[in-house]
């Protein structure tokens, strides 16, 4: 079995081989939290490790992993790069390369001053500076603020519940022909029940159609189409399996697919990019670089909108053949949808890469973007919430002085080094930092509140 077998299932090869060229970077006092966060991204994969010590008056506790790169690299698969710098001196010299790094995280960070000379270097960078994952644990209590200099976007967001692009509503030429093959008035109930659903229910959309009526095309509506079709081939077809699927997903003929409202949506939010040098993460540039090319062609079209078929057909109650059928001219439209956007990129003399171009057509229902918070590194200060002001006085106590009162509000919030609390921090954060690289799941937006006293959470903006 491969390494990273159960991980591909998650977020598939392309995925997989970002989190296998990623260089990440932490920042942070010897503390368990950036112990986790290192170790479960080295097991994940990443090729590159760089930790920017900062100084600190807490001595490390005796689980600490003193010496990384030679405890985590027999636990790779390949060469794992490893550095140790100070991160006084890596602040204080402006040529330092913050661009290499995919993502950067901040553990534990014990002075104000080093956020706020983070926050000016990020500032001066501007839009080519990585993402950052500002996080904190003290006692029961935890929290991690994701700052974006540039919008995430994420084309395989894997929803709950997926949306299957069935085109019920604007079927093209190819699947109607097939559907009409079908005459349901010379079946029997046998050939019936090894149709698909998605047949019929076309069938009932173009019945609904033909009456000329002005109503809106409504689940109840299409269900007594669906009855007065089949007691046509016999009483008999109300009890087979496709028919019970076509009432159950009869819901699925009232939606208009195929519609870019969401897209614009998207498109809406975000300033159109000069260049892909002015991006820090290519793959960001390039699903808006795509998101424009959809746009521009639905305004070339008068008559209706454009977007990419999906292909991905759902399981039915089918004969193979029939389904086989229906699943190739799903593709081969898909194929179709996908040659009309490599042409119009061609066209507008624009690029992307190969696996871009193909998971954007596949999902292009499923595409989600987070976009950069109003403010910076330092917002986190200016909340009125009372458990990250705690965190927040607690963190920063060589500059703040905790009080009494939130002592007595939040119990156990300085209890030293609570290691379960820091290893599920741990984990938590080195899964949002695998949705940055991956370009998988949706990350935190953009503040993440833990309470491990009543074992609650919170995600809210700043």
């Amino acid at each position: 079995m491969e390494r990273y077998d159960r991980q591909v299932r998650l977020w598939g090869p392309s995925g997989q081989d970002n989190l296998n060229q990623a260089r990440v970077c932490v920042l942070g006092p010897a503390t368990a939290l950036l112990q986790e966060v290192s170790k479960n991204l080295v097991l994940a994969g990443i090729s590159s490790l760089t930790w920017l010590k900062e100084k600190s008056a807490v001595q490390p506790g005796p689980l600490f992993l003193a010496k990384l790169k030679r405890d985590l690299e027999p636990l790779t698969s390949k060469q794992l790069e490893y550095e140790e710098k100070g991160l006084e001196e890596i602040l204080m010299h402006s040529h330092y390369d913050w661009s290499q790094f995919s993502v950067i995280i901040l553990t534990c960070i014990g002075k104000q001053t080093t956020l706020v000379d983070l926050n000016e270097v990020r500032g001066r960078i501007g839009t080519k500076f990585p993402p950052v994952l500002n996080t904190s644990v003290s006692g029961f209590y935890g929290y991690m603020n994701l700052v974006l200099s540039e919008p995430h976007f994420v084309l395989q967001s894997h929803p709950d519940n997926k949306k299957y692009d069935l085109r019920l509503q604007q079927p093209w030429p190819e699947l109607i022909d097939y559907v009409n093959t079908f005459d349901l008035s010379k079946m029997d109930v046998v050939a019936f029940s090894g149709i698909p659903y998605i047949i019929l229910l076309i069938k009932c959309i173009a019945i609904l159609q033909k009456d000329g009526s002005t109503k809106e095309i409504t689940a109840g509506r299409v269900r007594e189409a669906l009855d007065q079709v089949c007691l046509s081939v016999g009483e008999n077809a109300l009890c087979e399996s496709n028919y019970v699927e076509a009432r159950r997903y009869a819901y699925l003929a009232c939606s208009q697919d195929g519609s870019p409202k969401e897209q614009d949506d998207l498109l809406r939010t975000v300033e159109t990019p000069n260049d892909a040098h002015d991006w820090h993460d290519v793959y960001n540039y390039e699903v808006l670089t795509l998101l424009l090319v959809l746009k521009n062609m639905s305004r070339g079209n008068k008559n209706s909108t454009f977007q990419p078929l999906t292909s991905a057909l759902p399981d039915m109650e089918s004969t193979t053949g029939n389904y086989i059928k229906l699943k190739t001219l799903y593709e081969a439209k898909a194929e179709l949808d996908k040659s009309r956007i490599q042409q119009s990129l061609i066209f507008s003399r624009k690029t992307v890469s190969k696996d871009v171009l193909n998971a954007f057509c596949s999902h292009s229902g499923e595409i989600k973007i987070v976009l950069p918070p109003k403010g910076d590194l330092l917002g986190i200060f200016n909340t009125s919430h009372s458990l990250l002001s705690a965190l927040l006085t607690v963190q920063f106590q060589g500059e703040f002085i905790a009080t009494v009162a939130l002592e007595d509000e939040f119990k156990g919030l300085q209890l030293d080094c609570n290691y379960p609390v820091m290893a599920f921090f741990g984990g938590a954060v080195a899964q949002e930092a695998i949705k940055l690289i991956t370009h998988h799941y949706v990350p935190t937006d953009d503040l993440f509140l833990y309470n491990g006293i009543n074992n609650s959470s919170v995600m809210y903006k700043i």
